[in-house]
């Protein structure tokens, strides 16, 4: 039985996965189901907190043979409320006069785990340290503020990374809550059918 840890970044998130999932509270941040082997660690939002709290997690605990990365994410023009299946991801930051833009080749942006499911896009993501509003990207993507550096620790670690993101706004629409209803937008247990099948 492999040996997973979800990785999400708030505690709203979280307590949904956790609570589906029939995990314990084993100490602050971290759940738990034994007998699945499934762990459950909350490291706070931002690219920083999420590699400072990752990697002590990694530094203290036995390492795990997948970690899944579920949370929000923000899109250029992706429907509200739709699941997508992260395939690469960038940092959203990074530009250097004269090197690729938003590319770091030397780690973090290498491919991630797909799901086999029609019913979930595949789509690249870009890691911010705040929220986008707006971007020169004119591409068909996601944005968030964690998955790099969980890329990068993955990378460092040698660990598999499947990232799900439920997109939760967008660039290209205005007024784009209406006509939905939110618990249908900020839901995320849903995602655990994907994994499962």
């Amino acid at each position: 039985m492999k040996n997973i840890l979800f990785v999400i970044a708030m505690e709203k998130e979280a307590k949904q996965i956790a609570q589906k999932l029939e995990m314990k509270e084993i100490s602050n941040n971290l759940f738990e189901n034994k007998e699945k082997n499934q762990r459950l660690i909350i490291t706070g939002i931002g690219k920083q907190l999420t590699a400072i709290n990752l990697t002590q997690y990694l530094s203290n605990q036995p390492k795990p043979d997948l970690i899944i990365n579920v949370g929000y994410a923000g899109s250029t023009d992706i429907p509200i409320g739709k699941w997508v299946n992260i395939s690469r991801v960038y940092n959203y930051e990074w530009e250097i006069p004269g090197e690729e833009k938003y590319v770091m080749l030397a780690g973090g942006s290498q491919k991630l785990e797909l799901l086999k499911n029609s019913d979930v896009e595949i789509v690249e993501c870009y890691s911010s340290e705040s929220f986008v509003t707006d971007t020169e990207i004119e591409e068909h993507v996601a944005f968030d503020m964690e998955l790099h550096s969980i890329s990068l620790i993955c990378d460092l670690y040698d660990i598999s990374l499947l990232s799900l993101k439920k997109i939760s706004d967008n660039l290209s629409l205005k007024n784009y809550y209406n006509n939905l209803k939110k618990e249908d937008i900020f839901e995320l247990t849903s995602c655990l059918d994907f994994i499962s099948k």
